[in-house]
């Protein structure tokens, strides 16, 4: 079988897709797409591949795929521009998150015209701590009922919390946004996704940038038998059972009780990892994983409307919430 021929925009966070890549066998970097930094200049000549300054240089037919890191025009960077070139040359594209809604279906009408395949990576839900706490949530899901979702994240990294609770909730849609509020440090939203009441404590409103992130992914769901945590992405997957109230068992508490169990079960563990083993083992997993999850989606002439409209629903929830908490200045 042939390789799927890649071509890489951006080096800096896209230097995360490239370890992914490199840790498959059937993808292959075969060209990178940058300003020509030093850093992009060093990968092209270490890979023996061509590096593009220009997306109009990158010839046709040369790539299968291409990975599009790069600001999009949402946060002021090109990544809108250059996605939509690239579906004119017809060449399938992945780009990385956040995509605004308006974006997102300019370019998913691109690539219908264009008889390719566009997609948008985001990115936290596929590494190895969120596959671990949706893997543990669908097996108690089988004997429970979700009584709520409780989350926290930063503003930069809204849009893939999002689909984390969609996927949490098993649907976005309905939604409603009842609360929003703020307490100076963090601004606070309440609702519901598909008949399941939420909150979510959102950090870094006034400061976009990355450097003042204290959060990337948190979430709390409480089930009728106990409470599913994962603490961060980046730390710990956690299963709390429902407490056996102490007054319960001194008056009815026997060894052999059912309820006396462990009070909780460690499911996932990167605590103990420095952030150099994370971003260059745990997070180029998360893209090794968003790969093989969706290697026919991307690859294939087939469009996959279900998903399409599943990540327009991410965005437009994304877009309200947004402009709800512009409204708090």
């Amino acid at each position: 079988m042939s390789k799927v021929r890649v071509l890489l925009c951006g080096t800096v966070f896209g230097s995360i897709y490239l370890d992914g890549i490199k840790n498959l066998d059937n993808w292959e970097l075969c060209g990178i797409l940058s300003r020509g930094s030093d850093r992009s200049v060093k990968i092209s000549q270490e890979m023996g591949v061509p590096l593009y300054k220009d997306v109009c240089d990158v010839p046709e037919g040369m790539f299968d795929v291409a990975f599009v890191v790069i600001r999009s025009g949402i946060v002021g960077g090109e990544g809108q521009k250059i996605s939509e070139k690239l579906l004119d040359k017809h060449i399938n594209v992945v780009q990385e998150q956040p995509v605004h809604a308006d974006e997102a279906a300019v370019l998913l009408k691109s690539a219908l015209k264009n008889n390719v395949s566009y997609i948008v990576n985001t990115f936290y839900p596929y590494m190895e701590s969120s596959t671990a706490f949706h893997e543990k949530l669908s097996e108690i899901r089988e004997n429970n009922q979700i009584i709520s979702i409780d989350g926290c994240c930063s503003l930069p990294v809204l849009l893939p919390f999002i689909d984390q609770i969609g996927r949490t909730a098993g649907l976005l849609r309905p939604w409603s946004i009842e609360n929003v509020f703020s307490n100076g440090a963090c601004d606070f939203v309440t609702g519901k996704i598909s008949g399941i009441p939420f909150s979510i404590r959102i950090q870094g409103r006034k400061s976009e940038s990355k450097n003042q992130a204290f959060v990337l992914n948190q979430i709390n769901v409480m089930t009728s038998s106990g409470n599913l945590i994962m603490t961060d992405v980046n730390d710990q997957v956690i299963w709390m059972k429902k407490p056996y109230v102490v007054e319960e068992f001194i008056k009815n508490g026997r060894e052999d009780d059912e309820k006396d169990v462990y009070a909780s079960e460690m499911i996932y563990d990167a605590g103990t990892k420095k952030y150099s083993f994370l971003y260059k083992n745990i997070w180029p997993k998360a893209v090794e994983n968003f790969l093989i999850q969706n290697k026919e989606l991307i690859l294939s002439r087939e469009r996959d409307i279900g998903y399409m409209q599943y990540y327009l629903s991410v965005c437009s929830f994304w877009k309200e919430l947004y402009k709800k908490l512009e409204e708090l200045d």
